[in-house]
């Protein structure tokens, strides 16, 4: 993201800048409120920490330096690990006793990429606190809803706020395509 063409946003901007801000903010797990484009006491609430967090000047107001560390942090190297056999048990909990948690399985089995054939694993991302999440399933054969493309692996990606599952979003990896995040084995 270039960042010298981003306008300084403050509490009571508007617009598409501001559906970006968000939806950083988000997902580097410092917003859960809406995505509507509208920089109200929540976005500034969460600008404002994220600027503590980063050591610059906490005034809610996103100017050249703050675009430069969301864009810093939010499109920089993220520092995932593979999760203990431990820790995997208790993300598993957490899975199944969430809605959000529950609605990813939901997507896992409509792709078809559940059964004997299939492997996962999970990763936490240590640069956001363990906010972040991934659970890894690959199949053999691959699989996919489609006839038409089958995925070498589906990753769901979990946003947690305030140790829940806020939201998630889906990749789904091609034979021969780069995935978005890459991932120690």
């Amino acid at each position: 993201m270039n960042t010298a063409n981003l306008p300084t946003l403050r509490e009571g901007s508007k617009g598409a800048e501001v559906i970006k801000l968000q939806e950083i903010l988000k997902q580097i797990n410092f917003y859960s409120g809406a995505i509507d484009g509208i920089f109200g006491s929540q976005t500034k609430n969460a600008v404002v920490r994220f600027q503590r967090e980063y050591g610059l000047v906490a005034d809610g107001i996103v100017g050249s330096k703050t675009w430069s560390k969301l864009n810093e942090i939010a499109g920089g190297n993220m520092e995932w690990r593979r999760m203990t056999e431990a820790e995997e048990i208790n993300e598993i909990k957490m899975i199944v006793n969430n809605r959000m948690g529950v609605a990813a399985l939901n997507l896992l089995a409509l792709e078809s990429f559940l059964g004997f054939q299939c492997t996962r694993s999970f990763y936490i991302n240590e640069k956001f606190g363990g906010n972040q999440r991934i659970m890894r399933v690959k199949c053999d054969p691959p699989r996919g809803a489609s006839s038409a493309v089958a995925y070498e692996e589906i990753r769901i990606i979990f946003n947690l706020f305030e140790g829940q599952i806020e939201t998630f979003d889906v990749e789904r990896v091609i034979e021969g395509t780069e995935p978005k995040i890459k991932l120690p084995d």
